[in-house]
């Protein structure tokens, strides 16, 4: 991205990487805050829906990608050689690398989320609106970077 900038182009080529970094801080941030003894001045609500949504905004496409490719071994869905359905060694370094990229950090705020919880009292619906809002956010970047 500086590269990019730095050689003349604008941070309107780059908006999408920025994006993606400021949501990376903010998620780092509520990691933190469920930790550390600052982040007890946040209201608890706000650090668990986060991290909720941190966690589906990060799982929600692995866990998609998983279970179309279960059904296509399984014979229970034909493939469409592209996107989430793409078996060649791509569509396999593809779902690796998405792993290694969404899927392990989706579980590890997953697990943020339920040590919180454990920790902190918090009303479950907190909980949903952290999904719900994640998956929604999820769906408008898709809408907005597509």
């Amino acid at each position: 991205m500086l590269w990019n900038v730095a050689h003349g182009t604008s941070w309107n080529d780059n908006g999408v990487v920025i994006l993606a970094v400021c949501l990376r801080m903010l998620t780092v941030a509520l990691a933190l805050a469920s930790v550390q003894a600052w982040g007890k001045r946040i209201p608890s609500w706000i650090v668990l829906a986060g991290l909720w949504g941190a966690a589906a905004v990060q799982l929600v496409y692995p866990v998609a990608e998983t279970v179309v490719k279960g059904l296509i071994l399984t014979g229970a869905m034909h493939p469409l050689d592209k996107g989430i359905s793409n078996m060649s060694p791509e569509g396999w370094f593809n779902f690796g690398a998405m792993w290694a990229i969404w899927g392990v950090p989706g579980v590890l705020f997953l697990l943020a989320a339920l040590s919180y919880r454990a920790r902190t009292p918090v009303r479950a619906w907190w909980i949903l609106l952290g999904v719900i809002g994640g998956t929604a956010l999820l769906g408008g970047l898709g809408i907005l970077i597509g």
